[in-house]
């Protein structure tokens, strides 16, 4: 018999999602969908929070990004936290160690478990990736049906305000950790989310020195409250005055080509550069001279190590519980989805989130 609980609503209930319906930065809707029992191997979740992340807004955009990799019209989101309200009737017994009444985020990457990928441990480049956003549900809604094994519990005590935070946390604290500049300078390009996050996730792990760049002024201010010890604008030439000799790592979070040449000129030899955000287009690297001669290694991040970095953020993510208030500079009733995404679009925020219950 499937497992459930009174927050699963009951048969003929509906349920409220955010669409994006053409390419129009205004084609947005809330509709309503009947509210089902999930399959073998999946939960529905009831919501409590949801965050905006860059990627939904490279598809409120629509950019050639977008285009690329996604068909309208389709749910937006995939940074949420909740409940798990029922889990399906015919699945393992151990149902991946989770049970109804179970708070949750969700892991948004799922692999095959089969592939050459997989079988090195690099299930988050599994060559069968099956991706949330691409599943037919979305973030910003009241419910989703989610596939256990995508579910992970929130640690101990953490409340869902910060646990819809713990995917984009995740990226970061990979990225950081990957440029294995601990005890040594770390350079943070970009301070929307996961730049903020990286600088957070930089002080927590043992870099000696964090330094960021951004063109607002506010993200500049959040770089310093959380933990850098400068913030400056790139436009103005301050950061190469800033890291003197170089840095040993950078981890460039807004995917502007002029950024990522910067932080290559910024590397001393040897270092690495960790591209965390999506680049708006194809760019002219001098790989000769960088790669080359200054031996420096470009590296990308593409989500989070499926066991390792969700181990890392229960030990690590309930000591971040203070930066991650920081970050939050915006949180939005659920039926104000549009202004959250106009908020979150302008630049100057830090996290946006949509409370749901």
């Amino acid at each position: 018999m499937q497992k459930t609980s009174d927050a699963a609503g009951t048969a003929g209930d509906s349920y409220a999602l955010v669409m994006k319906t053409g390419p129009a930065w205004s084609d947005l809707a809330r509709v309503r969908r009947p509210l089902g029992a999930p399959g073998p191997g999946s939960a529905l979740v009831k919501i409590h929070r949801a965050a905006v992340c860059g990627t939904d807004l490279h598809i409120l955009k629509w950019n050639d990004w977008a285009q690329q990799h996604y068909r309208l019209p389709l749910p937006l989101g995939h940074e949420f936290s909740g409940v798990i309200a029922a889990i399906g009737a015919d699945d393992a017994p151990a149902h991946h160690g989770l049970a109804v009444g179970d708070s949750v985020t969700v892991e948004t990457h799922l692999a095959c478990g089969h592939c050459d990928q997989c079988l090195r441990d690099r299930g988050h480049t599994c060559l069968n990736l099956k991706v949330f956003t691409r599943l037919g549900e979305g973030a910003f809604a009241e419910y989703a049906t989610v596939p256990l094994a995508m579910l992970r519990r929130l640690p101990a005590g953490m409340s869902h305000r910060h646990g819809c935070l713990l995917e984009p946390l995740g990226i970061a604290l990979r990225a950081v950790e990957e440029c294995r500049v601990t005890g040594g300078v770390l350079f943070v390009s970009g301070c929307g989310p996961i730049g903020l996050l990286a600088v957070a996730a930089a002080r927590e792990t043992g870099v000696a020195r964090v330094l960021a760049a951004d063109l607002s002024p506010a993200r500049r201010e959040l770089a310093l409250a959380l933990g850098a010890e400068a913030a400056v604008d790139p436009r103005d030439g301050s950061d190469r005055a800033l890291v003197n000799t170089g840095v040993d790592g950078v981890v460039e979070a807004s995917g502007s080509p002029a950024a990522i040449e910067n932080a290559l000129n910024l590397l001393r030899p040897g270092g690495t550069l960790m591209l965390a955000g999506i680049p708006a287009q194809n760019l002219a690297l001098d790989l000769s001279r960088h790669v080359v001669l200054r031996e420096i290694a470009i590296r990308g991040v593409y989500g989070r190590h499926l066991q390792g970095t969700w181990a890392r953020l229960q030990e690590i993510a309930p000591r971040m519980q203070s930066a991650l208030d920081r970050l939050i500079t915006h949180e939005f009733a659920q039926d104000d989805f549009a202004e959250a995404f106009r908020v979150a679009m302008s630049g100057q925020a830090g996290k946006v989130e949509l409370i749901f219950s």
